[in-house]
Order: structure tokens, then C-alpha cells, then sequence
């Protein structure tokens, strides 16, 4: 069972039914028998074979009625009635798991049967088990629960009490979408009761509040249906905000053709919907009438701004758009923006490669804005122009100007990195070497500093330790940081390190637990996470944690809770790696081995490499998605995702779905990143720039780069995939120190 479970864990769905099937033909044992057709039904459950999964999940209740699957077999089969449509049967299911498992997860199941219950029509029924749910213990919500039980008093005629309702949601939720939800729900009732002037006060309250949001949109179609006279502005950015350009062009076209009281948010964005349109000089025009307007205008800045990044982003005149930027800084040098607004030219001339123009724009920010944010940047800019161009002389005068401006030990480790390249490039190999020597110290795991190391070393960059060693004895590592935990914080001889220890009677862990159990990886982290966020400044529940979600599988919320442990000690970067050996090890885990060992090999990458990737993509989050829309450890695009499939032809039945399986993400990620590695030429700060900013980009940046990696780094114009390159190397560096052997 056990390989069973680890394999459903990993998402290899083949492997994991075989180990099923082969435990419940061999075992006698009810408990043994009861679990395989539970993951037997999971299994189908999750590939959408929902009759075997209605099959397995019903023998495991009625032929193991005295197993502890049953609640679990209940749960399964209440979500695959709901699937089915079968809400009376599914209501039934998850009542019998809170029959069976009360206590635990009595929030969430509620409303799961309430949600059931509604499906039927018998509100009366859903009313009882919503209520039920807001009231059973549970995280600080996002009020779901509570708007379907406002919603659910409306149903049933209790206007009364869904005001009450809705006014307390709206009182309590720090949200404008919900607040906005919440106005619109209010003004359906009131409309419902033929209470219009109510309902028009909920509308209004949402389109002039909280434009933004969704809601708002639909509550301006309920004024305008209804005659009421909205505010053409307002009506035009609540269409834009929610993509109607079209309808919002006419709104701001009315209000610009009457007497309008702020015409500049008008022009500005209409530019901006000219501008989705295709439409640049019409959009460059009404920027300009905000620009000359005055600054007294709350877009003027943006106006420019805008103006600027239409002119080289979109029409491609790098030379119109630097003007612009310097036209703003010349005409109002004391704005709060302008040093902003002339780092930006620079960046625009080194864009179109004028990279003497860009080092002179830049190396004017120190002189004109001394105090300004951008100094050390500016500098550090200049300078890489100035090497570019092969003025090695002139690059190093700026590099050291920068190391005397900088204000963080990374600033001058980058600095003197670069001061040491110069050096180096003029010939001068004992200078670079005294130079990188300087460098190394000074930000230890710092990319600079580790990348000096790799100079005095002779080191390319991501040169390979000889061998690794994955071993770890775990009973001795935490002997280990029981000692040190017990000397780092005076705890005294008694006290009691066992994992869980006191965490099994919290509340948040008792659910985390069963919605691991279930399945729900992003439930159980969320309840993880309320943990670790109440223990900051308790260093035991930390490493409690971090031990036991190490064990358990949650590898994010461990890292983070070591980490915690780590920062109550009053460690730094550097610090954390002289801590127990079992803290980076949960930091730093070689997890998912039987996964990424034999797919990095099989494409001609280092496991540690891979690892290192996919801890800045996910910290080993299987279950994580980002706000562009990217899902598991390797954090695939959907479309790259089916674009990889249609390639290398697995896995069978692909959905989007999958990339939330280890097995399948790992596979598709590293072939996905070994394929960027072979289109350019075999450098890997390349294939991981176009993992992270795309294959174009890179390969304009790689050209740019004339084969330094160094460069290739500074060169790259994303400032994300940057420090997206340079995070991976330093992780990079620890995994080599960490499981690096000598021969």
C-alpha cells in the first residue's frame, strides 16, 4: 500500500492503480483491502471514470463497514454524485462522513451538503446546513458561505435576515469585489421587492465605490436598463475595468462632448482604448491634450508615461519614445518621477542599442538625483553599456563609482564583480583576482559573491560537484537541532520536541490533516499556513511544523517554517547554512527524487540543477498556481502544457488538469526546458531565460550577450527573468554545497 499511496502521491495514475489492484487481489486484511479500493476509486474518481469510482467507493462502505475508510469512501462518493448531478444522493454521502468524522471538517462539509441540498431546490434543508457551516470552526473566509446562505434567505423569502446578512458581510470584508458582489445581491433583493429606489442605492454605491470590480459592471447594466442616469465618466471606466472598450469609448465620448468637469481621466482612458484598438496616433493625441492640461491633472505622468511606451514598445520608435521620457524630466525635473522617468530613457536607448546615449542618460541620475532610489542602478547600467562597448577603462571608473553608492552588501558585491571583469578584460589578472577576492565575502549566497568564488576557482557557471550524496540520517539530523534548539533558545531540559507534540489538538491542524488525507493539497496549506502565520514568534510550533510537513509531504510550508525557526535565531542568509544540517535539508530537499532523478538524466540535466528550478518556481508546491495562470512544481502555461503533449505524445487524455500531477509537471517542465537548451546552443542562463521570459527574448538577449553569461544576466531587459536567473544559481550553489562530494 504503501508504494500505492506514494505513487498517487507523485501523480503517476498508472503505476499507483497497478499498486492498488495487485494490494486487494493479494491482502485478506479488511484494512488493506478497504484502502486499495478506496484509491482504486480515487484513482477513477480523479480520471473521470465516475462509475468504477461509484462502484469501489460503495463496496468500501458496504462490505468494511468498521474500516477507517469509510468516511473518507462517504466524502468521495458525496463529490462524484455532485459531479453526476445526483445531489439528493450526494447530500446523503456527506452526511454520513459528518456522522462518522464529526468535529473535523464540519465547515466545509456543510456547505458542501448545503450546496447539495440547494441543487434539489430544498432551500429550507440548504438553509439549516449553511447555517451549520458559518457557524462550525473554520479559517477566516473569503465569505462564500456566507453570501449562498444571504442568498438562500432571499430564495426563501427572508429578506430580513439576508440583509443582515449582507450588511454584515459587507461591514466585515476588506474585499471591493465582495463589497461590490454584496451591492449588487442587495439591489436583486431590493429590485425583487419592487423596492426600486433601494435597489438604485445598492447600484450606485457599487459603480461609484468600486469600479473596478465585476459586479460593479453588472450593476451598471441594472441602472441602465432601468433609465438611470449614471455619471457618463463613471460609466465609462466601469465598462473599461471590465473590458466592454467599445461601450466605454461611447460613455467617455458623451461626457467629453458636454461640459466635463475632469476631462483628463476622460483622455486618458480613452488613449487607452485607442490604443487596444490599434489606434496609436489617435491614443498619442489625447495623451498629449492630458499633457498639455497640466500637471494639475491626476493622469498627467501617467499621460507621459503611456505616451512614451506607446511610441517604442508599440510603434517601435525607440528614438520617439527616449524623448518623450527626457521631455518630462526637462519639464518638470522636480517631479516626483523624474528620476524615474530618465532611467527609464536610458533603458529605452539601450533597447534600441544605443549604448553610449543610454550610459550618458544614466550616469546623469546621480548628478541631477543624488538621492534618488535608482543612483546605484543607474551607475551599475551605465557601466555594463560601457563593457559592452569594450570600453573596459571607462566601465571599471563606473563600477567603482557604483561600489561607493551602493547600500547593500548584494549592491557591492556586484560591483566589485563587475570592477574584477573590467580588470580582467584590460588584461590585468592580478587585479581581477585581489578584486574578486574583495567581492566574494561580501554577500555570502549572493550572486555576485558566488560568482566571484566561481572566478577565483576558475569555475564556469553552474560547474557540477564531482559527486553527490542524497543520503541523509534524519534520527541523527534531528538530535541535532534539538540540541541546537534547546541552546539557540534557552529551552529547558524537559521540554518535549516530539512531532506533533501539542499541534494535534489545534484545530487548524486537525483539518489540514484531513484535507491532506482527502486530497485537497490547497485546503490543507491554507490551514498549514494560518499555523505557521500564528507561530512567528514561537520557535518550536515553527520547527514542529517543519519537521512534520517535511514528513507529511507539504515541502512548501516547511520550508517556510524552517525558515522561521531560522529567522527567530537571527540568522541571515549566510547564517542558515552554519544552523543543524536538518534545517537546510528541509530548505533544500532533493524531493521528488524518484521523479526528477531519472527525467533530468534522461534529458542531459543534473538532478541538482532541477531541483533548483523547480524550488524558485514552486518551493515544491504541486498544488500552486500563479496569478498569469501557470500550474504545479515547474509552473507550466496551459498552452505550453498542450504544446509539449502534442509533442512527445504523453501522457494519454492529457486535460490541464494534469499539470497538477508531479509526475506529469516534472516530465513536461524539464523536456520543456531541455528543449530550450538545445535551440540555444547548449547554455543553460539562456534556456532558463526563455523558460521564464520566453524563447524570443532570450535568444535576442543571448546575441546581445557575445557568449559571456555574465552578460547574458545584465543584459536581460525583464527584471523578474533577471532575478529569476540569478535566484536559481544561488539556489543552485547551496544544492552543490549542500549534497556535493569529493571524490
Amino acid at each position: 500500500m504503501a508504494e500505492a499511496d506514494h505513487a498517487l502521491f507523485n501523480g503517476d495514475y498508472p503505476a499507483a492503480i497497478t499498486e492498488y489492484t495487485t494490494a486487494l487481489a493479494a491482502s485478506s486484511d479488511s484494512d488493506i483491502r478497504a484502502a486499495a479500493l478506496l484509491g482504486q476509486g480515487r484513482l477513477h474518481y480523479l480520471t473521470g471514470v465516475y462509475p468504477n469510482a461509484l462502484n469501489e467507493f460503495r463496496a468500501v462502505i458496504d462490505s468494511y463497514s468498521e474500516s477507517t475508510q469509510v468516511a473518507d469512501a462517504y466524502y468521495f462518493l458525496g463529490e462524484t454524485l455532485m459531479l453526476l448531478n445526483r445531489y439528493a444522493e450526494a447530500s446523503e454521502a456527506f452526511a454520513n462522513y459528518l456522522t462518522i468524522r464529526p468535529g473535523v471538517l464540519d465547515a466545509f462539509i456543510n456547505e458542501r451538503r448545503a450546496d447539495a441540498l440547494a441543487a434539489t431546490g430544498d432551500y429550507g434543508a440548504a438553509l439549516t446546513a449553511y447555517i451549520a457551516a458559518v457557524q462550525s470552526p473554520r479559517l477566516p473566509t473569503n465569505f462564500s458561505v456566507e453570501l449562498k446562505l444571504a442568498q438562500t434567505y432571499v430564495v426563501l423569502g427572508d429578506y430580513v435576515t439576508a440583509q443582515v446578512v449582507y450588511d454584515d458581510i459587507f461591514a466585515r470584508t476588506g474585499s471591493e469585489d465582495i463589497k461590490a458582489q454584496v451591492d449588487y445581491a442587495r439591489g436583486q433583493m431590493f429590485t425583487a421587492l419592487g423596492q426600486v429606489e433601494q435597489a438604485t442605492t445598492a447600484y450606485v454605491d457599487a459603480v461609484f465605490n468600486f469600479p473596478h470590480a465585476y459586479f460593479s459592471y453588472l450593476g451598471l447594466i441594472e441602472l441602465v436598463n432601468a433609465g438611470y442616469p449614471v455619471d457618463e465618466l463613471q460609466r465609462g471606466l466601469v465598462d473599461y475595468y471590465a473590458g466592454q472598450y467599445s461601450i466605454a469609448q461611447i460613455a467617455l465620448d458623451r461626457y467629453l462632448s458636454g461640459s466635463p468637469s475632469d476631462p483628463s481621466t476622460a483622455l486618458y482612458y480613452k488613449g487607452l482604448i485607442m490604443r487596444d484598438q490599434d489606434e496609436y496616433a489617435e491614443a498619442l493625441t489625447l495623451w498629449d491634450a492630458v499633457i498639455q492640461g497640466g500637471e494639475t491633472s491626476s493622469f498627467w505622468d501617467s499621460a507621459w508615461e503611456q505616451k512614451a511606451y506607446t511610441q517604442w514598445a508599440y510603434l517601435e520608435d525607440y528614438a520617439a519614445g527616449e524623448k518623450t521620457l527626457l521631455d518630462f524630466v526637462a519639464v518638470a525635473p522636480t517631479h516626483p518621477r523624474a528620476a524615474e522617468f530618465l532611467f527609464d530613457a536610458g533603458r529605452v536607448a539601450e533597447r534600441d542599442k544605443r549604448l553610449e546615449d543610454a550610459a550618458r542618460i544614466w550616469q546623469r541620475i546621480p548628478v541631477e538625483y543624488p538621492n534618488s532610489e535608482y543612483v546605484y542602478r543607474a551607475l551599475f547600467h551605465s557601466a555594463i553599456c560601457h563593457y559592452r562597448l569594450a570600453d573596459y577603462s571607462s566601465a571599471q571608473t563606473v563600477f567603482w563609482q557604483a561600489q561607493n553608492l551602493a547600500t547593500t552588501p548584494a549592491e557591492r558585491a556586484g560591483a566589485y564583480f563587475w570592477t574584477g571583469k573590467s580588470q580582467a578584460a584590460q588584461g590585468d589578472a592580478a587585479s581581477a583576482q585581489a578584486t574578486w577576492q574583495q567581492a566574494a565575502p561580501l554577500d555570502p549566497t549572493g550572486y555576485y559573491s558566488e560568482r566571484s568564488r566561481d572566478m577565483l576557482n576558475n569555475h564556469t557557471p553552474f560547474t557540477l560537484p564531482e559527486l553527490i550524496d542524497l543520503g541523509i540520517d534524519r534520527q541523527s539530523e534531528l538530535r541535532q537541532a534539538e540540541l541546537w534548539m534547546r541552546t539557540t533558545f534557552n529551552y529547558p531540559s524537559e521540554t518535549d520536541f516530539s512531532v506533533p507534540g501539542p499541534l494535534a489538538g489545534d484545530p487548524r491542524y486537525i483539518r489540514g490533516i484531513e484535507f491532506w488525507h482527502l486530497g485537497m493539497v490547497d485546503l490543507a496549506e491554507a490551514e498549514f499556513n494560518d499555523l505557521r502565520d500564528g507561530s512567528t514568534n514561537d520557535p518550536l510550533t515553527s520547527y514542529r511544523l517543519a519537521v512534520f510537513l517535511s514528513d507529511l509531504g507539504l515541502y512548501r510550508q516547511a520550508i517556510l517554517s524552517a525558515r522561521q525557526v531560522l529567522d527567530l535565531a537571527g540568522l541571515d542568509d549566510a547564517g542558515t547554512l552554519t544552523a543543524p544540517v536538518l534545517f537546510s535539508h528541509i530548505r533544500f530537499g532533493a524531493y521528488f527524487p524518484d521523479l526528477v532523478v531519472p527525467a533530468a538524466q534522461d534529458n542531459g540535466f543534473h538532478p541538482l540543477f532541477v531541483w533548483s528550478v523547480i524550488r524558485q518556481e514552486s518551493l515544491f508546491d504541486p498544488s500552486i498556481q500563479s496569478s498569469a495562470g501557470a500550474f504545479g512544481l515547474m509552473q507550466i502555461l496551459p498552452a505550453t502544457g498542450e504544446e509539449i503533449v502534442s509533442r512527445i505524445g504523453w501522457p494519454p487524455d492529457y486535460t490541464q488538469a494534469d499539470l497538477l500531477r508531479p509526475d506529469v509537471n516534472i516530465t513536461l517542465g524539464i523536456d520543456y526546458l531541455a528543449t530550450q537548451r538545445d535551440n540555444l546552443g547548449g547554455d543553460l542562463y539562456a534556456a532558463l531565460a526563455a523558460y521564464n521570459g520566453g524563447p524570443g527574448n532570450a535568444a535576442a538577449w543571448q546575441s546581445l550577450a557575445n557568449g559571456d553569461p555574465d552578460l547574458l544576466v545584465e543584459i536581460v531587459r525583464f527584471d523578474e527573468t533577471r532575478q529569476y536567473l540569478k535566484g536559481i544559481y544561488e539556489v543552485f550553489t547551496i544544492y552543490s554545497h549542500l549534497y556535493g562530494r569529493a571524490p
